[in-house]
């Protein structure tokens, strides 16, 4: 079969004398192209693309119409309409975003199972695939590194919802076999990943050869060195078509909402349903998410997750509005806060009454025995609205429940409080109006199931055994 046969090119007008190709790969100002000749090379056609503000440039992997020159480069006159794009922020600062692939049907996100593995990075790599309008599909490479890959399978699947997830091996040939369902003729996939990764060699098992240059990843850190200098389509025997990329540890996000929704669809679930449509997801009252996180129905790190990436999104996709919507919520609550007092806790004493979250008493700063009241003497409870001690700066507004009781070195007691949302610990002293027997319960609550049996102690009449 010729190589013109494998391309399953557009259709375009040809009476122009314009035919159409394929960026195979792209060099500073010259490309690589496929056509019905083969292989050729093609620059752009400078009327066409430099004097036009809304000429898309080509990138790997584009179809465009080509006006073909045998005796030396082919000028290109038009980027076709994409069916799929994955760009990213451009690393050089003002230049916006920046082309990697286009006209692909698979995006393989690579991880290799040694310290390459990053649930966080998967995340990224996810909402940028899901972005694109590609199917994204995760391969954990060389699980020929580890004994237990299914462990690996399970920390992916909590962070890629509704993605086929696959452990495979080059050298052994595990797994590989299951990529023959996406690697069909006319269908392409492009290949994102750290350096060393295992793209090269992925690409060299499917094409049969060893052309592209591999490099062993340092011992002593599990890192790859940078083997693709540049994006590369390759044609496989079959007529597939897999896209390389050069190792990309960070992928700068370039607004992908849509994306973010699509691989965040876990927490999609809870978005609109929150007592208040403007709800913040901050501690308001009947805020859905946050019970979410409450009941384990969603976890505190998927959701930070999902917050830090909205941001990253919104910022990349327009820096001036970013800033303004930003500037606009602090004045909002500078409104809130201005002509209030400022008061700081962690030098001056709380003289403040509220409504206990937990039981619903009423709790006032009379009785507690000290310039502190840090949580409710009926039920012992308390909320999470410290980062340090005093200092009102979480964020979190979780409810901490009273977990244990510890004796501090001057004697006195402290309370043992855990946040239902994010699980931190924190120390409080107690104070004077403490429900004692509530107190006592939670104290001796160790003593009532001991983790031995109390017919080990020895039977003697000896009172220094104890």
């Amino acid at each position: 079969m010729e190589i013109k046969d494998k391309l399953f090119l557009p259709t375009i007008d040809e009476s122009n004398d314009l035919i159409p190709a394929r960026v195979s790969a792209v060099h500073r100002g010259r490309y690589t192209l496929l056509c019905k000749y083969g292989e050729v090379y093609g620059r752009l056609k400078t009327t066409n693309y430099y004097q036009k503000q809304d000429a898309a440039f080509p990138v790997t992997g584009d179809y465009v119409s080509l006006q073909y020159i045998s005796t030396g480069d082919s000028l290109i006159t038009a980027t076709l309409p994409r069916k799929t794009f994955f760009g990213r922020r451009d690393p050089t600062p003002g230049r916006g975003q920046q082309g990697v692939a286009a006209n692909f049907d698979y995006v393989f996100l690579l991880q290799s199972l040694n310290q390459d593995f990053n649930p966080k990075r998967l995340e990224r790599y996810l909402s940028s695939a899901w972005q694109s309008g590609a199917i994204p599909v995760v391969l954990l490479t060389k699980s020929d590194l580890t004994d237990h890959p299914l462990d690996y399978v399970k920390a992916a699947a909590k962070v890629a919802k509704n993605v086929g997830i696959y452990p495979i091996s080059v050298r052994t040939g595990a797994g590989l076999k299951e990529l023959e369902h996406y690697l069909q003729p006319g269908k392409t996939a492009v290949l994102l990943g750290s350096s060393g990764v295992g793209k090269s060699s992925l690409i060299n098992f499917l094409r049969g050869n060893q052309e592209l240059k591999t490099q062993e990843i340092r011992s002593q850190d599990d890192m790859g060195k940078h083997t693709t200098t540049h994006r590369e389509l390759f044609l496989l025997p079959n007529g597939a078509m897999v896209i390389d990329t050069p190792g990309m540890r960070e992928l700068g996000m370039w607004d992908e909402e849509e994306g973010i929704d699509k691989a965040f669809r876990d927490v999609e679930a809870f978005l609109g349903k929150c007592k208040f449509s403007d709800c913040k997801h901050q501690g308001e009252p009947g805020c859905a998410v946050k019970q979410a996180i409450r009941d384990g129905k969603l976890s505190q790190e998927r959701w930070n997750s999902y917050q830090a990436l909205q941001k990253e999104s919104e910022y990349a996709s327009g820096k001036d509005g970013y800033l303004k919507k930003k500037k606009e919520k602090f004045r909002k609550i500078a409104q809130s806060h201005r002509g209030a007092k400022e008061v700081d806790y962690r030098s001056q004493p709380c003289t403040e009454t509220f409504i206990c979250k937990v039981c619903g008493k009423p709790v006032a700063p009379e009785g507690a025995g000290s310039n502190h009241r840090n949580h409710c003497p009926h039920c012992l409870s308390s909320l999470h609205v410290d980062s340090e001690p005093g200092d009102r700066a979480s964020l979190c507004k979780g409810i901490m429940d009273p977990i244990g009781v510890w004796v501090r070195k001057n004697g006195e007691w402290a309370i043992i409080h855990r946040c239902r949302s994010c699980g931190k610990l924190s120390s409080n002293r107690i104070a004077a109006d403490d429900n004692p027997m509530l107190l006592l319960s939670i104290a001796v609550k160790p003593l009532s199931a001991p983790p031995f049996p109390l017919d080990q102690f020895p039977k003697t009449s000896d009172k220094n055994v104890l």
